[in-house]
């Protein structure tokens, strides 16, 4: 027994020198702390890798299961990759410093997987039989203390953030550019609306209060539902506690609750429909799940579609996945097909009568061509275009000017450059060129890929082409509204947008903050779901994963505002990763 514990201490003494060495190795020097500092964040990480590494040794099979490693190793490969991308913006530090390369592979993949294996475990304890399915704190009072956390942020953001989409809208609304579905015209209706009541009570800045305290409501309430459902069932107490604290403190929250954008709304509808999927799946099979939430999980399947464009994906696939899984489930079946056929409806009436009616210009095509056009890009700003390939390409897109176009973080300049009196015919040339492009540079694509997307899965990446978190005014970006309606910037923002700035400059405030801890807990609970015998969460992490699916696809690289619904769906991704459903079924919180 001492030769099996002397030899466990020994291997997890090993681990925390290779992982700290990993750590302390990037591949790009720079910014890393000295002296004092730097003393004491070796001395924390090593007691935080000494406690991790030794309960994962403790664990019986500790090297199971494959499919975690496997997603450890991703990670360990993104996050030393994505080092040369932001050094650089190639992979050339990764294949030119090939020994820390392997370092911080060898270094940090024992480590991602030794979290992943114990924050299992830990997920895995359900709370006490005696505490379990029994009322927990009601949401009301949970979304009260919510509010009034979010408060003092309010205090310097009164009367709350214009994003510039909204300041686009706006302009929409005035009549200042025609109105177009680029942004959801159902999200302009309601800016307009908000608008509108703002005036009747006499200031614009009363309408972007109005609209920003009744959105910081919703979600509050919304995230008070979820904790108190967690409360309710299985999840484990430390998760409810850790979940509210989260929620309460993380300044993503309040700083987006109190943001007139289409992104928070958005937000709110996937985890709406997130929590209703796992309503539905938490419901025994012999028991129908009933009009009230049927008619729930049927608006929030509406809202989705309404409130974003790909928005009407998500709802269908997800619904779809959950159709599928409800055929063997007695009367179950009927909430899933209500769903799929409002969203059908809304759809078919949004696109067919009401744009067509109204004269409102559909989304720009370009907005879903963001991976070809980069890929196309990166591959002409190489001079690599065969000339069949550029006579494709020009057709659709001034080749001359890609080169200078080109930015690897951020897709818009490019597609800007979109010929606006391109013609099917031109169209179809340049998708069919698009694949041999592809295939005769593959490498060159792929990274074009790598860098407009590694930041959804790099904990602590900071995007600098845009604003991360929306503070202050936003109409730098957008040309001004002021004389057409003159809502104020609050003063104190600029001070709090320079605090934050500073508290950017810790690193573990970035990890918590920025998109790639999200998108990996998003894999880790769709990974944890593929065998045991809670495979049927798995339905309630899809618009999870679809969110992610469209962050890796989006037009830049590491947007906060892109990936809200993965903030705000993390405590469920991780309770429904690892407790099971509530042999009993939890009591119905969603009546709230």
């Amino acid at each position: 027994m001492q030769s099996r514990v002397l030899i466990r201490r020994l291997i997890s003494v090993a681990l925390c020198i290779l992982s700290l060495a990993a750590l302390a190795l990037p591949l790009a020097p720079g910014g890393e702390p000295s002296g004092l500092a730097a003393g004491v964040l070796l001395a924390l990480g090593a007691a935080v890798m000494w406690l991790l590494y030794d309960a994962w040794l403790r664990m019986e099979r500790p090297l199971a299961p494959m499919r975690l490693w496997v997603l450890a190793g991703l990670f360990a490969l993104v996050m030393v990759l994505g080092q040369s991308f932001s050094a650089v913006g190639t992979a050339e530090l990764f294949t030119g410093r090939k020994l820390r390369a392997l370092l911080g592979l060898v270094g940090r993949a024992p480590l991602y997987f030794a979290g992943m294996r114990v924050l299992s475990r830990a997920l895995a304890r359900e709370a006490k039989p005696s505490a379990r399915c029994l009322p927990g704190p009601p949401c009301v009072w949970l979304g009260g203390c919510l509010l009034m956390c979010w408060l003092p942020w309010y205090a310097c953001l009164y009367p709350g953030t214009v994003s510039n989409d909204s300041i686009t809208q706006l302009k929409e609304i005035l009549g200042v550019v025609p109105l177009s579905n680029g942004n959801p015209v159902f999200q302009t209706w309601l800016v307009a609306a908000f608008r509108q009541a703002g005036l009747w009570l006499g200031s614009a800045d009363a309408g972007v209060a109005l609209y920003c305290v009744t959105q910081a409501m919703l979600m509050a309430w919304l995230l008070g539902v979820l904790l108190s459902y967690m409360w309710r069932g299985a999840a484990p107490r430390w998760l409810c506690w850790l979940s509210l604290a989260f929620y309460a403190l993380c300044p993503i929250f309040p700083v987006f609750a109190f943001c007139v954008g289409k992104d928070t709304n958005f937000a709110m509808a996937v985890l709406f429909l997130s929590l209703m999927i796992k309503r539905l799946v938490d419901t025994p099979a012999g028991r129908p799940f009933g009009g009230g939430p049927t008619a729930r999980l049927c608006l929030a399947a509406v809202l989705c579609t309404l409130l974003r464009n790909p928005g009407v994906y998500l709802a269908l696939i997800t619904l779809g996945l959950t159709l599928l899984w409800t055929l063997a489930r007695r009367r179950q079946w009927r909430a899933p097909v209500c769903g799929l056929a409002c969203v059908a409806a809304v759809y078919a009436a949004l696109h067919l009568l009401v744009l067509p009616g109204l004269s409102i210009a559909p989304m720009p095509e370009t907005e879903n061509y963001s991976l070809p056009l980069q890929q196309v890009a990166r591959v002409a700003a190489g001079n690599a275009l065969t000339p069949q390939q550029a006579a494709a390409v020009n057709g659709v897109l001034p080749v001359d000017q890609l080169k200078d176009a080109y930015n690897g973080e951020l897709s818009d300049p490019v597609k800007n450059l979109w010929r606006a009196d391109v013609t099917g015919e031109q169209k179809r040339a340049f998708w069919r060129a698009w694949p041999g492009i592809v295939a005769s540079n593959p490498m060159t694509c792929l990274s074009a890929t790598f860098h407009n997307t590694y930041g959804y899965l790099s904990p602590g990446y900071l995007s600098q082409i845009k604003p991360t978190l929306l503070i202050g005014d936003q109409s730098t970006r957008t040309a001004s509204i002021k004389g057409l309606y003159d809502y104020s910037v609050n003063p104190r923002s600029a001070a709090l947008k320079a605090f934050c700035d500073r508290l950017a400059q810790n690193p573990m405030y970035r990890v918590l903050i920025s998109p790639g801890l999200y998108g990996w807990i998003a894999l880790f609970a769709a990974v944890s779901l593929l065998r045991g015998s809670s495979r049927r969460n798995l339905l309630c992490v899809v618009p999870a994963l679809f969110t992610l699916a469209g962050c890796l696809l989006s037009a830049v690289n590491g947007y906060f505002r892109y990936a809200m619904p993965l903030y705000l769906s993390a405590p469920l991704l991780l309770w429904a990763a690892g407790s099971p459903p509530c042999a009993q079924g939890p009591r119905d919180a969603m009546r709230a």
